[in-house]
């Protein structure tokens, strides 16, 4: 990031809270926002994933450890301003405000919505068309995924 307020680099990939220190200060701009930006912003920009053996060896801590995200992501949704002062009071975040920015501009309440599959299949192909893996994302969701976890705690976590 330096180099680029610097002017060494012509662009730079940036994760919160990183644009909005850019833009305090008045350097760069924003050539796309996958927050915004169609056709990135349809779909997820992270997701959890577990290795098979673990996921059918411990179906128990899996569906823990996936509640305890989902549950999370509700929390920084409906309750912003308290996540900022705790990322505040444990240090993650210097600055109250920038916390409070970068939870109110990230969707975290659509994963009850939007679909993981289609993300997958979104970055799968441009992946697969940049020749990045070889292969198709019909195969990698068919071969790779299993929805039953977040399917069983959508119904488990409605609200």
């Amino acid at each position: 990031m330096q180099h680029f307020a610097d002017g060494k680099a012509d662009a730079f990939l940036a994760f919160a809270p990183q644009p909005q220190e850019l833009r305090i200060k008045k350097v760069g701009r924003v050539i796309l926002d996958i927050t915004k930006d169609r056709p990135w912003s349809q779909y997820f920009c992270c997701m959890v994933s577990a290795r098979r053996e673990f996921a059918q060896n411990y179906p128990v801590a899996t569906k823990r450890a996936l509640r305890a995200f989902l549950k999370a992501a509700d929390i920084c949704a409906q309750e912003p301003e308290r996540v900022a002062r705790y990322l505040v009071a444990k240090r993650y975040e210097k600055r109250y405000e920038i916390g409070l920015e970068v939870l109110k501009g990230l969707p975290y309440a659509r994963w009850r919505q939007s679909s993981p599959e289609d993300t997958l299949r979104f970055h799968a192909l441009r992946l697969h068309e940049a020749g990045l893996i070889k292969s198709s994302p019909q195969k990698l969701i068919a071969q790779g995924t299993d929805w039953r976890f977040l399917n069983e705690l959508k119904n488990e976590l409605k609200g």
